[in-house]
C-alpha cells in the first residue's frame, strides 16, 4: 500500500522558522516545531523523510502595496536551496500578509504562555499560511 503524503509549511523568519504539516488527507494544518533558521535546511531532511512530505509551502513576504519586505529576498533563495537540495520535493510560495497579526491575536485570546511566545508566534503563523493554503487546494 501506498504511503500517504503530507504538506510542510514554513513561515521563514530570519531568526527562527515556524513549521506546521498536513495531514495525510490535506484538510488539517497541525503546529510541527520552530526551528533556528541556520540549521533549517538541513533539519528539512529527515521531516521530508519521516512525514513523507511531497510539497513545501513557503510564506511569501510582501506589503499591502505588493512590495517585497526586506525577508523576501531570503525567502526566494531559501526556496532556491529547497529546490537545490531536494529536488523531487515541490515548493509553492503563498502570500502571507497578516498571518503574524492573526497569530498573535490567537496567542493573546487563549492566552498562551509568555515564555515562548515568540516561537509560538512562529508555529501559529505557519498553521495559518498552511491553512489558507489548503483551502486554495480544496477548491481546486
Amino acid at each position: 500500500m501506498e504511503k500517504k503524503t503530507k504538506i510542510l509549511c514554513i513561515d521563514y523568519g530570519s531568526k527562527w522558522s515556524g513549521l506546521s504539516i498536513s495531514d495525510t488527507d490535506k484538510k488539517l494544518a497541525m503546529g510541527l516545531t520552530c526551528i533556528n533558521t541556520d540549521k533549517l535546511i538541513n533539519s528539512l531532511k529527515d521531516i521530508i523523510k519521516i512525514e513523507n512530505i511531497y510539497l513545501i509551502v513557503l510564506g511569501y513576504p510582501i506589503n499591502l502595496n505588493n512590495k517585497h519586505q526586506k525577508i523576501t529576498k531570503q525567502v526566494l533563495e531559501f526556496k532556491t536551496q529547497i529546490l537545490k537540495k531536494y529536488p523531487k520535493i515541490i515548493v509553492d510560495l503563498i502570500d502571507e500578509r497578516y498571518t503574524s497579526q492573526l497569530a498573535k491575536y490567537y496567542l493573546y485570546k487563549f492566552k498562551y504562555r509568555k515564555t515562548n511566545f515568540k516561537s509560538q508566534l512562529n508555529v501559529m503563523s505557519s498553521i495559518l499560511i498552511l491553512q489558507s493554503y489548503l483551502k486554495v487546494l480544496k477548491k481546486k
